[in-house]
C-alpha cells in the first residue's frame, strides 16, 4: 500500500467551515501537490462512530483519503456535532454546511464544484447517504460511496439507550425517524451509489445496506 500514497501532497487542517454557538467547526483538506493544471474532482470523507464518536482524522488512514489524492483528488474530512453535544439533525446540518462551505470556496481549493463525491462509513455512511439524497438540486453531489451504512431507523427503540436512541432522543416522532432514514429518502434523479456491506457485519446488520441498495434499484 505505501506505493501508492501521494509522495508530495498539500495538507490544510482545521479550516473553520462553520460556527454553532461559539463553537468552531472544522475540516481537513489534502490535495496533490504536483498534478496537472485546472480544477480536480473533490471527495468529501465523513467519518463512522456511532454518532458519538469519531473525529475526522480518520481520513489519514493510507487507504482512505491519501489514497484518493494519489490518483489526483482533492479530498476532505469533516468534523460534526456528535450525539454528546447536540442532537438530531445536528450532525447531517453540519456536513450539508462543509459541503455548502467547500462549494464556495472552490476555486481556492483549486477543485471543481460540479465533481463533488461523498464517502462515509457506519455512522458517517448514514450522514453522506441522507446529505446526498436530501439536499437541494443545486447542491447535491455527483457520486456516493457508503460502507456499513444503517439505512432505516424506523424500527428503532427509543429507550434503549443505544446509539440510535442516544442520538434522535426520546422524544423522536415516527415522522423524524423515517426522515432520518436514507432507505426512506430515496427520489427520481439520486446520485449513483456504491453500497458496500460486510455479510457478517454484527454491529449494523447487513440487511441494512440490502435495504438500501434495494430502495436505489427500484
Amino acid at each position: 500500500m505505501a506505493d501508492l500514497l501521494p509522495m508530495t501532497c498539500v495538507f490544510e487542517g482545521a479550516l473553520v467551515y462553520g460556527v454553532v454557538d461559539g463553537r468552531e467547526l472544522l475540516l481537513d483538506v489534502l490535495s496533490p501537490q504536483a498534478s496537472p493544471p485546472g480544477p480536480k474532482p473533490l471527495v468529501v470523507y465523513v467519518h463512522g462512530g456511532g454518532w458519538h464518536e469519531g473525529d475526522r482524522s480518520a481520513a489519514m488512514h493510507p487507504w482512505l483519503n491519501p489514497l484518493l489524492v494519489s490518483h489526483g483528488f482533492v479530498t476532505a474530512s469533516v468534523t460534526y456535532r456528535l450525539s454528546g453535544e447536540a442532537r438530531w439533525p445536528a450532525p447531517l446540518d453540519d456536513v450539508r454546511s462543509a459541503l455548502r462551505w467547500l462549494r464556495e470556496h472552490a476555486q481556492d481549493l483549486g477543485v471543481d464544484p460540479q465533481r463533488v463525491g461523498l464517502w462515509g462509513h457506519s455512522a458517517g455512511a448514514h450522514l453522506a447517504a441522507l446529505a446526498a439524497l436530501t439536499t437541494p438540486a443545486s447542491e447535491t453531489v455527483q457520486a456516493v460511496a457508503v460502507s456499513a451504512c444503517r439505512s432505516d431507523l424506523r424500527a428503532e427503540r427509543l429507550d434503549s439507550g443505544n446509539e440510535v436512541a442516544r442520538l434522535m432522543g426520546p422524544d423522536a416522532d415516527p415522522a423524524t425517524l423515517t426522515a432520518a432514514s436514507p432507505a426512506c429518502q430515496v427520489r427520481p434523479g439520486a446520485p449513483p451509489f456504491l453500497v458496500a456491506h460486510g455479510t457478517d457485519d454484527h454491529v449494523v446488520p447487513f440487511e441494512s445496506g440490502k435495504r438500501l441498495r434495494d430502495a436505489l434499484a427500484m
